[in-house]
């Protein structure tokens, strides 16, 4: 006789499709430290929230709580090594660089170029500086800012303080200064990490931040009054944060299996072995390596019940089948 049992199958943190780019960010408005807010955003996310552009900013920014004016935790961190990294966030890994013989010294947290050649210098400096437009190549702005607000007004009227990847564009730039001129451009020495461990390094500073002296300051949140700006705080302090990530639902399948003669579903190590070949047919349609899936126990503490299957005859009796 066949015979069908049904189960129900539990799978926890299911997801079909991710992006590595573009993420969905989730705002949780509860007080917590920062190490407490990463713990919980791994636990039902993916990580406290990393951003790479000004459209990532202002996304984050509304979605926070309109009536909050505190600091909201995101996912970037103080790390242990300094390295110069553009102001646009791009990728550093096959760098093009240009300095000056005994440059940098790293006395000084900000790239500056000079006929020809590139420096470090102060931050706080008031210069001429260099943008660029996307798709419009670089333009000069002879206006007299420190490296931050210089960055602030490139992202503003146009889109970051300009790159430089290769000698043709050092000598397009080189151009467009006079001899006796130091002028800013989108290079700077950081320090920062985000808790993803993702590479590119678009930052948000208030004006004066970071401090490069490490303390009890040493992790990041952001304001939402202040067009969504960072500052760094003490990682102890209890403040919403921001998670991205696809949420971790629990989702519930009820499969039907059927066998003849006597079954032996509620075996545990035959229970074991199909969870197993279900894990991996999941797997090969792109569930999330992370993800969990698991039996879920009914009444009796068993996985598995059988189907009771009621049969009309001609002469409309019922006949009941286990």
């Amino acid at each position: 006789m066949d015979r069908s049992l049904f189960v129900l199958l539990l799978l926890s943190g299911l997801s079909w499709s991710s992006s590595a780019l573009y993420r969905e960010y989730y705002y949780i408005n509860e007080g917590m430290s920062w190490p407490e807010a990463q713990s919980y955003c791994r636990e039902w996310f993916t990580d406290l929230a990393t951003v790479d552009t000004m459209d990532d900013v202002n996304r984050l920014v509304n979605i926070v709580d309109v009536g909050y004016s505190g600091s909201v935790w995101i996912g970037l961190k103080r790390g242990t090594q300094n390295r110069w990294a553009w102001s646009n966030g791009e990728n550093i890994s096959s760098q093009y660089y240009n300095w000056a013989s005994g440059e940098p010294n790293e006395n000084a947290s900000c790239a500056i170029f000079y006929p020809s050649f590139w420096g470090d210098a102060p931050c706080h400096l008031t210069l001429y500086f260099m943008c660029y437009k996307e798709n419009n190549g670089y333009i000069l702005v002879q206006l007299n800012k420190n490296w931050s607000d210089a960055q602030s007004y490139c992202r503003q009227y146009y889109t970051d303080l300009a790159t430089i990847h290769n000698s043709g564009e050092n000598n397009q730039i080189n151009t467009m200064i006079q001899s006796d001129w130091w002028v800013w451009f989108g290079l700077f020495l950081d320090s920062w990490e985000w808790s993803d461990k993702w590479s590119l390094s678009f930052r948000n500073w208030v004006a004066g931040q970071p401090s490069p002296i490490s303390g009890s300051d040493d992790c990041v949140g952001m304001s939402r009054t202040n067009s969504g700006k960072w500052v760094h705080e003490s990682c102890d302090l209890q403040h919403p944060f921001i998670c991205y990530g696809d949420e971790k639902r629990k989702q519930i399948v009820r499969l039907k299996l059927s066998c003849n003669g006597e079954c032996a579903l509620n075996d545990p190590s035959v229970q074991t072995a199909i969870l197993n070949e279900i894990h991996e047919k999941l797997k090969s349609v792109g569930l999330k390596s992370d993800s969990k899936i698991s039996w879920r126990k009914g009444k009796g503490e068993e996985v598995f019940h059988e189907e009771i299957n009621h049969v009309v005859n001609s002469n409309n009796t019922c006949r009941r089948y286990n």
